[in-house]
């Protein structure tokens, strides 16, 4: 299976942990951006091609997980991922992004879309059950 991870750069740590978790199950990550973190500083170049870099990984994923808490890119990332009609988690500690108030979007809502919630080890115990 092949997969991508969407969130904040602030996060990468967590990301990191799950890509981990996932490769080890014998999944590949398409496109891992925390190598970039912790940013320090970044120039319009550079973020060109980190964004090239992510679309391509998303375009070659099976699997989009959108890992809170997100950052500003994030939801771009979780809007092309809808639009390539990949399958997409969106993962949050507990359930207050799953309730109808200003935590939530209308996205997280689509049929392809599945909701998880739990630590790292939890949601990758779903990832590799689904």
């Amino acid at each position: 299976m092949k997969f991508y991870i969407a969130s904040s750069l602030a996060n990468y740590e967590q990301v990191r942990s799950l890509s981990c978790l996932l490769k080890n199950a014998g999944w590949e990550h398409t496109y891992d951006w925390t190598i970039h973190c912790p940013v320090k500083e970044l120039d319009a170049e550079t973020l060109k091609s980190i964004g090239e870099k992510e679309f391509e990984g998303i375009k070659q994923s099976d699997v989009v997980i959108i890992l809170t808490p997100q950052g500003r890119g994030t939801h771009t990332e979780l809007g092309m991922a809808i639009a390539l009609n990949k399958k997409v988690y969106l993962c949050h500690h507990d359930d207050t992004y799953f309730k109808c108030d200003g935590n939530t979007s209308a996205f997280y809502w689509l049929s392809q879309v599945k909701q998880l919630i739990g630590n790292t080890e939890e949601i990758t115990g779903e990832l590799l059950r689904s």
